[in-house]
């Protein structure tokens, strides 16, 4: 299987920012190789409670339970027109 990459010249400005085409609105992790290289490898942030979470199968199961148990009550309360 062959792979194509892109090749592109890229510069900083006075600041040390870099634009990546393509590439708006994104994170990444920096990462400075000792060759020179600089590896930027897609991120997302989350929190650590969403990390548990993600990470813990026991955890979902049980909050899953939880909010699917119908001794959980989540009364609405109308609002009244002001």
């Amino acid at each position: 299987m062959e792979t194509e990459t892109a090749t592109s010249i890229v510069e900083t400005d006075a600041r040390s920012r870099v634009v990546l085409p393509g590439h708006s609105n994104r994170r990444y992790i920096m990462e400075d190789l000792p060759d020179g290289a600089i590896l930027l490898q897609p991120a997302v942030v989350v929190s650590e409670a969403q990390l548990e979470y993600l990470s813990t199968p026991e955890l979902r199961d049980l909050l899953s339970r939880a909010a699917t148990s119908k001794t959980v009550a989540r009364p609405r309360r109308q609002r009244r027109p002001e």
